[in-house]
């Protein structure tokens, strides 16, 4: 599966400063553009890292890596969609091993802001991507259903996936919510973009929750 993107433009446009700390001869640090999550994975130290909008990711481990991210809802506008369900990212968890291809544990809170439940049911894929914008990992998220969560309700869904090994460089993670309909699920425009701030990018269609770092 592959989707066209513009992360290292996003990226670039980010400035944002690194604190960064070494695990088992690996520099790991994390960025975000925004949620609140709670993990017991192991932690050694955390690398903390503070997006434009005062949202914030934090990295912690040695060779297995938490990165816990908190975002903030957008305030409603006179511009927003009718159509598009109104679903807000509150926080995110990722663990996972860089080594070797090993399970990566997922945790995505959502609330649905809209004062109906939500009827189209869409597929969620988590995306991650180098450096260079190209594909390293696209996964679907099968608990992550929208169509679970009451008018008001938050709810965190939670998964298992096979991850490849991490090499040196820097990495995106993001959401891929497609059209329900198979005929417009490679087109951007018809995309599902989360309703937290600086998570949406209307250029690729994506959602983008963090970025890391390892380094030698």
């Amino acid at each position: 599966m592959k989707i066209a993107t513009a992360i290292p433009v996003l990226m670039a446009g980010l400035a944002i400063t690194v604190s960064s700390a070494i695990r088992d001869g690996w520099a790991v640090a994390a960025g975000s553009q925004g949620g609140t999550t709670q993990s017991t994975s192991p932690a050694a130290s955390d690398a903390t890292v503070k997006s434009p909008a005062a949202s914030e990711c934090k990295a912690a481990g040695k060779s297995e890596i938490t990165i816990k991210c908190e975002y903030k809802a957008m305030p409603r506008s006179s511009l927003d969609s009718k159509t598009k369900p109104r679903i807000a990212l509150n926080r995110s968890v990722f663990w996972f091993k860089t080594k070797d291809d090993s399970l990566m544990h997922v945790e995505l809170t959502f609330t649905n802001e809209d004062a109906t439940r939500i009827s189209d049911v869409r597929s969620v894929y988590l995306a991650i991507d180098d450096q260079r914008g190209q594909n390293h990992m696209r996964r679907a998220l099968p608990h992550a259903d929208f169509s679970k969560i009451e008018p008001g309700q938050t709810l965190t869904f939670q998964d298992t996936l096979i991850a490849p090994a991490f090499s040196q460089g820097q990495y995106t993670i993001s959401l891929w919510i497609p059209a329900s309909d198979p005929s417009l699920k490679f087109d951007p425009a018809h995309n599902l973009l989360l309703n937290s701030r600086d998570v949406a990018n209307p250029v690729t269609g994506l959602n983008t929750l963090a970025t890391f770092k390892l380094e030698r």
